[in-house]
């Protein structure tokens, strides 16, 4: 007797639950992304009524003209680095001298309406050097927000 097995594998896969999963994964992401915004660069400048004055360092303006200017001397762009980096070496000594054992900082003063990239800018610049940037604050600022 020759008995043959009929045992056949059937190869498909059921698409249908796949298909279900991937709709909802669709529609979960369109939905998040459209609640993001584009204008995420848009951030209010920090201001305070603190009467704690900083450690003042360096003082770094940058002016709406497009001024540079390290300890009231006016600099051109291209020496703002190395003229930062001498007045921090400097600090660095006097501090050794002194036997004061506290870091560097850069104070920056920029107008409110500064971009956020000019900034950014500028914090790069300090990370380079190796110091810490405070971004002075204006007190006025604040009594008029309370206002």
């Amino acid at each position: 007797m020759a008995l043959k097995k009929r045992t056949k594998f059937n190869a498909e896969f059921n698409m249908s639950s796949l298909t279900d999963i991937i709709f909802l994964l669709l529609i979960f992401f369109m939905l998040t992304s459209s609640l993001t915004s584009p204008n995420t660069q848009d951030i209010d400048r920090p201001v305070s009524n603190s009467k704690t004055p900083s450690p003042q360092n360096v003082a770094l303006d940058y002016t709406e003209e497009g001024l540079y200017f390290v300890d009231g001397d006016e600099t051109a762009l291209v020496d703002l680095e190395p003229k930062l980096r001498i007045r921090i070496s400097e600090e660095r000594q006097k501090n050794k001298e002194k036997n004061i054992d506290t870091e560097v900082t850069i104070v920056l003063s920029v107008k409110n309406t500064e971009t956020t990239g000019t900034i950014v800018r500028f914090m790069k610049m300090s990370n380079k050097l190796g110091v810490r940037l405070i971004l002075a604050t204006d007190p006025d600022k604040e009594k008029e927000r309370n206002n």
